[in-house]
């Protein structure tokens, strides 16, 4: 008995290391390192998806291998790592200028709102190293951060630029965190306008997705946490598709109230599409 005790317990360890380096270590196999940008085909056009986990693909619906199969003629990096901010974008933002992009797409900033949220979500994102333990982030910060990725990328590429606008961040809209995600949402809308770069409205889609189908969300967003926890175990060792874990977890568009379905995940998706596809 205690023997399978013991062999149950190093079973659990082994697994949650496991799975902390599936989440927290992992990149993805098409982001621009240097041994991939050695892999460049110069007869296609170079598109970079920049952003966290939500354009990462691996704790969500993964729509940028979607769009890569679907656009033939582009070479498509995904540089979206989880849990990053607008701070950890800036300092790894020369892996996409080395690609030479003709295209990039930015999804930023839930985690941003996310740090915001409660002081222990601070600590979570300082103990995984993507901020400092000096740093507390704050929407004057998040604007100063995004204004800085853009001028880089505006200075150093010939890249043309698509922002998008937040994913939601649960499903009962009038949560503090939906009303911040709006606030920071709007600004980047300012700043796509006054900086002459596409504006994708992620956002307002998956809103009006929610307006037209509502649905008292099952969970809070203050178990988000706990949510995100139960989707991995249930993704990675159940077996259970981001659809089925939403549906589990009561929601219609995310699994934990940060990341995407595959519903939402086409939004994003499309939306992309379209917005390259009007540009050739």
């Amino acid at each position: 008995m205690l023997l399978t005790f013991l062999f149950f317990l190093l079973f659990l360890a082994a697994a949650y290391a496991w799975l902390y380096q599936k989440v927290s270590k992992h990149i993805p196999e098409n982001y621009p390192n240097i041994q991939n940008r050695q892999q460049i085909d110069a007869s296609k056009k170079t598109l970079v998806c920049f952003g966290d986990s939500n354009t990462h693909g691996n704790v969500s619906y993964n729509w940028v291998n979607d769009l890569s199969s679907e656009l033939a003629d582009y070479q498509v990096f995904n540089a979206g790592i989880n849990s990053d901010l607008t701070y950890t974008l800036l300092r790894r933002i020369n892996d996409i200028i080395a690609c030479n992009p003709d295209f990039i797409t930015l999804l930023i900033g839930t985690n941003d709102v996310n740090s915001t949220m409660h002081i222990k979500m601070e600590k979570r994102y300082q103990q995984l190293g993507r901020i400092s333990k000096e740093t507390s982030p704050n929407f004057e910060e998040f604007k100063k951060n995004y204004a800085e990725i853009i001028h880089q990328l505006k200075q150093k590429t010939k890249a043309k630029i698509a922002v998008m606008s937040l994913p939601v961040m649960g499903e009962d809209l009038a949560h503090e965190a939906n009303i911040r995600a709006d606030k920071y949402s709007n600004f980047i809308k300012e700043l796509a306008e006054k900086e002459q770069l596409i504006y994708v409205p992620v956002r307002e889609k998956q809103k009006e997705f929610l307006l037209k189908n509502p649905k008292p969300p099952k969970h809070t967003f203050e178990e988000t946490y706990k949510l995100l926890n139960l989707s991995v175990i249930r993704y990675y060792i159940l077996g259970n598709s981001w659809d089925e874990i939403s549906r589990k977890h009561g929601f219609q568009l995310t699994p934990d109230n940060l990341h995407q379905n595959s519903i939402a995940g086409i939004m994003i998706r499309d939306l992309v599409k379209d917005a390259i596809n009007m540009l050739n």
